[in-house]
């Protein structure tokens, strides 16, 4: 009876490490959430301005909800940039790392901006700048991730 437990626990273990994705998958992964994320923020600038425009009445309950949407994107945008500037590994590849972790930088810098100021063009040269480090993930040989 305890040896069938200990088979079925590493059973377990063994099918729940090949379902574990590679660092490279992660980080690609990441990078398209925040590409998704920064694509929303831009979206509801856009929105928000178009409403100004319009002048529509909108009432206090759909700006609130409206508010916390933009928050939530905005707050995952930069958790995801923090998660990728901290997953740089410096002591492997410091030159590469520090391009990396300043592509980041910036891009925070101007999500930061654009949300503040609800102006889209400093994140949508941020979407583009993630997604040309994405280009270049895709091109890295399957054998070196």
């Amino acid at each position: 009876m305890v040896n069938n437990e200990q088979i079925n626990a590493y059973k377990k273990t063994q099918q729940s490490s090949t379902a574990v994705t590679s660092s490279h998958e992660i980080v690609r992964t990441l990078m398209k959430e925040l590409v998704n994320s920064m694509q929303k923020i831009v979206l509801d600038i856009q929105d928000e301005r178009k409403r100004k425009q319009d002048q529509l009445y909108v009432d206090k309950a759909f700006e609130e909800k409206n508010a916390r949407h933009k928050s939530k994107n905005f707050s995952k945008s930069l958790s995801i940039i923090y998660g990728l500037q901290t997953s740089l590994d410096f002591d492997k590849a410091l030159e590469i790392s520090n391009n990396l972790f300043q592509l980041y930088e910036f891009c925070r810098q101007q999500i930061i901006k654009g949300f503040t100021l609800k102006i889209e063009d400093g994140i949508l040269k941020a979407i583009d700048v993630v997604s040309q480090i994405m280009e270049g993930w895709e091109e890295i040989p399957s054998d070196v991730k």
